[in-house]
C-alpha cells in the first residue's frame, strides 16, 4: 500500500503525544502498540485533508481507509507462516489461514477500542456476500473539521 498520508500522520503524533492510545496498565496508564500501529498504517497509507490536486484527480477520499483488515495484516507482516505445514496454496499464492484468521481478529479488536477512542469511525460496515470491505474514517483532526471530512467522504461515496 502507497505511503500519503504525512499530514495525517503529523496529527497522529500529536494524538499520541496527549495519550489517544494509552490504556489502563496496573494504578497507572501505558500506551498500547496495536493501536499505535494499526492507527498510524492507517494514517499513512490514507489520503490527507485538504486533499491535493493528484489525490483530486485520483478520486481518493480523505482519511478514508477501504482495504480490509486482511490487507492491513499482511502489510503488517502479521500472517506470515511459520512452518511449511501451516501453507496452503489459494489462487496461486501462499497462505496461512490460521495466522490470518487470527491477525484479523486481533486488528478488529483494537479497532474496536481506536472506535471507541473516537479515532476511527465505521461508515459502511463490510460484507462478505456484497465482496466488499468496510469503510472507516479517521477522526483525528478537530471536531468541526472531522464532520466536515465525513460530510465530503459520505457525499462522493454516496453513503
Amino acid at each position: 500500500m502507497e505511503q500519503m498520508g504525512f499530514r495525517n500522520m503529523d496529527l497522529v503524533d500529536g494524538l499520541l503525544r496527549n495519550g489517544a492510545c494509552n490504556i489502563a496498565y496496573g494504578k497507572g496508564t501505558t500506551l498500547d502498540m496495536t493501536q499505535v500501529v494499526v492507527l498510524s498504517k492507517m494514517a499513512r497509507i490514507t489520503a490527507d485533508w485538504p486533499l491535493d490536486d493528484k489525490a483530486k484527480k485520483l478520486g481518493m477520499m480523505p482519511r478514508t481507509y477501504t482495504h480490509g483488515w486482511l490487507a492491513l495484516a499482511q502489510d503488517l507482516g502479521m500472517t506470515l507462516p511459520d512452518a511449511m505445514d501451516e501453507i496452503t496454496v489459494i489462487a496461486g499464492e501462499p497462505r496461512a489461514l490460521k495466522k490470518e484468521l487470527k491477525a484479523v481478529q486481533r486488528i478488529s479488536k483494537t479497532a474496536k477500542k481506536l472506535e471507541e477512542a473516537g479515532l476511527i469511525k465505521c461508515l459502511r460496515k463490510g460484507s462478505a456476500q456484497r465482496r466488499n470491505n468496510a469503510v472507516w474514517l479517521l477522526t483525528i483532526g478537530t471536531p468541526d473539521e472531522n464532520a466536515e471530512v465525513e460530510k465530503y467522504v459520505r457525499q462522493h461515496m454516496y453513503l
